[in-house]
């Protein structure tokens, strides 16, 4: 009877099996972390990369020695650097000034360009990078077919900077160290060349319109004395006492600020804007001067206004020879426009390729691209 019994329970769990079975289907069971579930299937994700190792290794190897030879085989490229000093304002004759835009009663706008900025911009000018093309004959030793393009290839291996000091630096890779020296020094020369030519072109021009200035006051003062002795000679008029002096030459000297303020502000119209700040300083000096020389009596006699008239000449005819021999000497001076604090020096190391840079680049690609195909595999092969 026992034995019986312990067939039938054998049987009814036989008959059983296919239910269980079946539910097993439609419920996958959930796989602890580190296991990963695909159409029912566990895969143990350390285990795979275990039976795998070998296969991961000599894909990363080779791709780490891939990266390794090539890093050799790159050419090398040496950065060479020149510091500037902040440029100070331009003394008269460089008016960059006027490419600068200004705020409100002369306040600086916030963010406006700088000095440094207009040094900058020159040394992204066309007229620069010709000038360096044609001094370095980059067109074959970069290689290319025209200035255009070894003008480009220039522009893509120089870096401009302007500090937080204010100072400009100026860096050029090439592949032979000396090059980039010079290449990096010829920069700060050929921006020193632009400033003296700025320089020199201003200061002809103005030296031109006070010699044409001089010229015609030079006229005028001997018309005046001419005029105040023949009128003392027709008159028989006597000379001034010391009081009607001293009077008439106070108002000469207020006259000859004027007339010398107003050659000033043509001076200035000629480089400078309306709204730049030194017109609009001038024309405030000129406009005082004018207050001042409205309070002063006027002259009720002949001889009086003739010998005011002639001092005013003379003191004016004196200050513009003083103008003309300054800006002679603007003309003339061959000064640097530019300070370099740090000249550029052939560098002793390469700046790139950067060899470690490239390894840990072939290591970390070998290993990701190596993991996601033995997944993909493992993907398929289930």
């Amino acid at each position: 009877m026992g034995a019986r019994e312990a067939r039938a329970q054998h049987v009814g769990s036989r008959a059983r099996r296919p239910h269980d079975g079946g539910a097993s289907r439609h419920h996958l069971p959930r796989d602890s972390p580190g296991h990963q579930v695909t159409q029912g299937i566990p895969i143990d994700l350390v285990a795979l990369l275990r039976r795998r190792s070998r296969f991961l290794a000599l894909n990363i190897g080779l791709v780490t020695v891939v990266a390794l030879v090539g890093s050799f085989l790159l050419p090398k490229w040496y950065a060479a650097k020149t510091v500037l000093l902040p440029p100070t304002e331009e003394e008269p004759g460089m008016n960059f000034s006027q490419l600068l835009p200004r705020g409100f009663g002369g306040v600086k706008l916030p963010g406006a360009p700088t000095l440094a900025d207009v040094f900058v911009a020159v040394l992204k000018s066309r007229s620069v990078g010709d000038r360096l093309v044609e001094r370095f004959d980059l067109v074959h030793r970069y290689r290319e077919k025209d200035t255009e393009k070894a003008l480009r290839e220039l522009r893509d291996h120089t870096r401009l900077q302007i500090g937080d000091e204010g100072t400009i630096s100026i860096t050029v890779e090439e592949r032979d160290p000396k090059t980039a020296a010079a290449m990096a020094n010829a920069y700060v020369e050929e921006l020193d060349h632009f400033n003296q030519l700025t320089r020199t072109s201003s200061a002809r021009r103005t030296r031109a319109f006070i010699e044409e200035r001089l010229a015609v006051v030079g006229k005028d003062l001997a018309a005046a004395e001419n005029s105040l002795s023949g009128y003392q000679q027709r008159k028989n008029v006597a000379l001034l006492s010391p009081e009607a002096r001293g009077e008439a030459e106070i108002g000469a000297n207020i006259m000859a600020q004027k007339l010398a303020l107003e050659v000033k502000l043509n001076v200035l119209r000629q480089s400078l804007v309306e709204s730049s700040e030194e017109v609009r300083r001038v024309r405030q000096e000129l406009a005082a001067v004018e207050r001042q020389l409205g309070t002063l009596p006027q002259a009720g006699v002949e001889t009086m206004r003739l010998w005011r008239d002639l001092k005013v000449q003379e003191q004016l005819f004196e200050l513009l020879t003083g103008q003309l021999e300054e800006a002679r000497i603007r003309e003339a001076r061959d000064t640097p426009t530019v300070q370099v604090l740090d000249p550029a020096v052939p560098p002793l190391h390469k700046s790139r390729p950067k060899r470690v840079v490239i390894v840990l680049a072939g290591v970390l690609l070998g290993c990701f691209g190596s993991l996601g195909y033995i997944l993909l595999a493992e993907r398929r092969g289930s």
